[in-house]
């Protein structure tokens, strides 16, 4: 027997007895821990090249220490030589579920998604990493990432399917009877609120082939499906894109033809098309800002008098506050022009939202949301001039100890309250989506 399998063999053997001080390869500091000795002969022979022999000294260990980060670690460094970017980033991701403030690691996650493709996700891992305490070059070394996956990536896609529980599926009032010229009316059942539960489908994908240097074409598009027992609140809606992405240094630039169909109840309800001019700045590796500003021209399958245009404005930023968190916000208005000034309105948006990975698996999203709408000319039936506030608060919890095939299971909880001076617009409103989408 070899000596070096000999040692091998009893150092793994007294791993599952005690343990050494050494630092530990999958954390970010500086501070003496304790690691099996496993971990330690493991390091020893890769340093001498038998990678072979390490890689069964630490899968012989990881039967008694299943949990153990350090052996997680090596196990996902030798994946990595070996080219088996899944296996590596399966022990990257275990070792981030105990441990999300590991910054080291999620760099070596974002180098293992990056070398299998999945460019989304780990330009995803490097932007955390990159909020953490890390030296000049290997930011750098991450900002280098950062702008080849800007160049390499040329597809994307997202879906997400789920069961959803919904106390207002038609987004009614409450009361029983409104007043109309006064005189008071008894709601018929059809305009009351209507519970059910529904199936969600949410979709999209695209694709941004190069055509020069720094100018790719983006052909790309979306489908949202709910689907609710008797089909008469069955929402559907497509929206299609395509057009030039100029990428300018730090900015990207897109002009784009767009297109959208909505279905309601199965029926056609409208449809349109126009333009979308969208900019994308990276200012640092950690913060992106993005802004977008689009028109329509809408025309409704049945009420023609709502026919007209869809102007609005969207920005939006996100910022890494640390390895494992993040902020974004959001302001915007709309406007929307019909034939008729009583329905012509403009709407003002704006929102935060605060993004943790927690320990255990658990990620939250918290992102409440502001809408006011302001229209354009009194309603005669109310004599009034239209006013609308909405508040909306969406919980999203997503389960990243669960992982088949790229999925994850996702709850998110949506509450929504809308105030209006005319009652027969004011509403409440609870969503449950319980269902699976892509972990990223």
């Amino acid at each position: 027997m070899p000596v070096r399998r000999l040692i091998a063999i009893v150092m793994a053997s007294l791993c599952f007895t005690g343990f050494a001080s050494a630092d530990a390869p999958a954390r970010n500091n500086d501070t003496m821990r304790e690691i099996p000795l496993a971990a330690v002969a493991a390091t020893s022979l890769i340093e001498q090249g038998d990678s072979e022999q390490a890689k069964a000294v630490l899968l012989e260990a990881r039967k008694h220490f299943d949990d153990n980060d350090d052996i997680a670690f090596l196990l996902g460094m030798l994946a990595m030589a070996e080219q088996n970017f899944e296996n590596a980033s399966n022990y990257f991701r275990e070792i981030l579920i105990r441990d999300p403030q590991a910054v080291r690691v999620r760099l070596e996650l974002g180098r293992a998604l990056f070398e299998s493709g999945d460019y989304r996700d780990a330009g995803r891992q490097f932007r955390f990493a990159r909020s953490g305490d890390l030296p000049t070059e290997v930011n750098a070394n991450i900002d280098r990432y950062l702008g080849a996956i800007r160049q390499r990536q040329t597809f994307t896609w997202d879906v997400s399917v789920a069961m959803a529980p919904d106390t207002n599926i038609n987004a009614a009032p409450s009361i029983e009877e409104i007043s109309i010229f006064g005189l008071p009316f008894e709601l018929s059942e059809d305009a009351k609120r209507q519970t059910g539960i529904g199936l969600l489908l949410n979709t999209s994908a695209e694709w941004t082939p190069h055509i020069a240097e720094n100018t790719r074409l983006r052909i790309g598009g979306s489908l949202y499906r709910t689907d609710y027992r008797g089909g008469d609140f069955d929402d559907t809606l497509t929206n299609v894109h395509m057009g030039p992405k100029f990428q300018l240094g730090d900015f990207e630039l897109s002009t784009l033809l767009t297109g959208f169909h909505r279905w309601y109840g199965n029926e056609p309800y409208n449809h349109g098309t126009g333009m979308r001019q969208e900019l994308t700045y990276y200012p640092s590796a950690r913060t992106r800002l993005d802004t977008s500003l689009e028109h329509q021209w809408v025309r409704y399958d049945e009420a023609n008098n709502l026919d007209g245009t869809r102007s609005s404005w969207l920005g939006s930023g996100q910022f890494a506050l640390s390895p494992s968190s993040g902020v974004i916000g959001l302001l915007g208005v709309s406007r929307e022009s019909t034939e008729l000034d009583m329905l012509s309105n403009t709407v003002y948006r704006g929102g935060v939202g605060y993004y943790r990975e927690l320990f255990g698996g658990l990620t939250a999203l918290v992102q409440p949301e502001y809408l006011h709408a302001r229209y354009d000319d009194v309603t005669p039936a109310f004599g009034v001039e239209r006013r609308d506030d909405l508040w909306r608060t969406r919980l999203r919890l997503t389960n990243r100890r669960w992982v088949f095939n790229g999925f994850s299971p996702e709850l998110t909880l949506i509450r929504s309250s809308r105030r209006s001076n005319i009652d027969l617009y004011s509403y409440d409103r609870n969503q449950v989506q319980l269902g699976v989408s892509k972990l990223y």
